[in-house]
């Protein structure tokens, strides 16, 4: 048997070849090496390819993660804007309700509060106004209802949202999801803030449990909001002439200055309860009668300076004070829109702008529960 093997080196062109002779063990051995060589080689090939696949994947999945945590930003942005809608559409509804006698609410309470105004005592007379501003039909009174508001108020803020059963529920299925695409199933709830990768992961399933709370509960504001308004289309058909009556828009087109309640007089520097809107407007503008009514009284009247007066029925009254000219005379009916006088300056006042008060029962209420425009 061979105990050596001869490697020759023939040149191309040259003469003299050049042999060398290797023993068999050492032929093997050097064999074996490069066998093992080259499977090292390839392992550490592959391996290194398949972590290039994998930082491409994990490159790939926080791309995607944060691709979808910005579209679910944005969607929370839209379903605030929404909500801001809804709120807005709430309040509409709510005045409607006040306006057509289906909600008793305490209308001597702002409804727009003032940082400068001072929190006013509560009044004994407010059952009677309440009791007395009714339309002439039937009606149905409906409680205060303040579970929208609250829960508008909470879905625009976020507010103990995390607390909900319904979101821990919602949450809850959302990291199951996640978990089964991971093939986490079981111990998921251990192992999900293990890497920063599972926690990107599973934090999308507070975001997806938010935005489908905050999507369930808006359906079901809007659901019981076209119920409400429902309600009101159906009441509205018989009190058209209730409507014509009571107060809906702004005597003059121009800008709050001060609202009803409590506030530091401009002129008598002290805190005085302010009984109306004060709505700033350039001189000689128009003022309007805010409904269908008489006019009771046109002419100058201490403080107030030029000052009409409308008797609306049912016993609601509006007033508008500081005009520079009275048009409308006492006694002559007008429609809602009517022009009764002009802005002015008249009796104690600080600059052009109209005095408008809304009285039920000779009360005065605040008027921005009758504004509709």
């Amino acid at each position: 048997m061979n105990r050596y093997y001869t490697v020759l080196f023939v040149p191309e062109r040259e003469k003299g070849v050049r042999s060398f002779r290797l023993p068999r063990l050492v032929a093997f051995a050097l064999a074996f090496f490069t066998f093992i060589g080259l499977l090292s080689i390839g392992i550490l090939t592959y391996d290194y390819l398949k972590i290039l696949q994998q930082v491409y994947r994990n490159k790939h999945l926080s791309i995607e993660n944060r691709q979808l945590k910005e579209q679910i930003q944005l969607f929370q942005m839209k379903i605030n804007a929404l909500t801001e809608d809804l709120e807005r559409v709430r309040v509409f509804e709510e005045k409607l309700k006040i306006i057509t006698g289906l909600d008793i609410a305490n209308l001597t309470t702002p409804l727009v509060p003032n940082s400068d105004q001072i929190p006013s005592p509560s009044e004994s007379h407010d059952s009677e106004i309440d009791s007395k501003m009714k339309p002439p039909s039937n009606q149905k009174e409906v409680p205060p209802q303040t579970n929208d508001q609250t829960l508008l108020h909470k879905i625009q803020s976020d507010e103990s949202i995390d607390q909900e059963p319904d979101y821990i529920n919602l949450k809850n299925l959302y990291e199951q999801k996640i978990a089964s695409e991971f093939g986490q199933q079981s111990s998921y709830t251990y192992t999900k803030e293990w890497t920063e990768l599972s926690k990107q992961s599973f934090s999308l399933a507070s975001q997806y449990a938010l935005f489908d709370y905050k999507y369930n509960s808006l359906k079901n504001v809007v659901r019981k909001l076209e119920s409400d308004i429902n309600e009101l289309d159906q009441s509205l058909l018989d009190r058209e002439s209730f409507l014509r009556s009571t107060p809906s828009l702004m005597p003059s087109k121009g800008w709050i200055t001060s609202y009803y309640g409590p506030r530091l007089s401009p002129t008598a520097h002290r805190i005085k309860m302010h009984e109306g809107l004060d709505i700033g407007a350039n001189q000689g503008r128009s003022i309007l009668a805010t409904a269908d009514g008489v006019i009771t009284y046109s002419g100058e009247k201490a403080g107030f300076g030029n000052f009409v007066n409308i008797d609306h029925g049912y016993g609601i009254e509006t007033v508008y004070a500081h005009a520079q000219r009275l048009i409308a005379k006492k006694g002559q009916v007008v429609k809602r829109g009517d022009v009764i006088a002009t802005v002015g300056n008249t009796g104690y006042s600080t600059g052009p702008h109209v005095h408008y008060e809304v009285r039920v029962n000779e009360t005065p209420v605040d008027p921005l529960y009758f504004i509709l425009d």
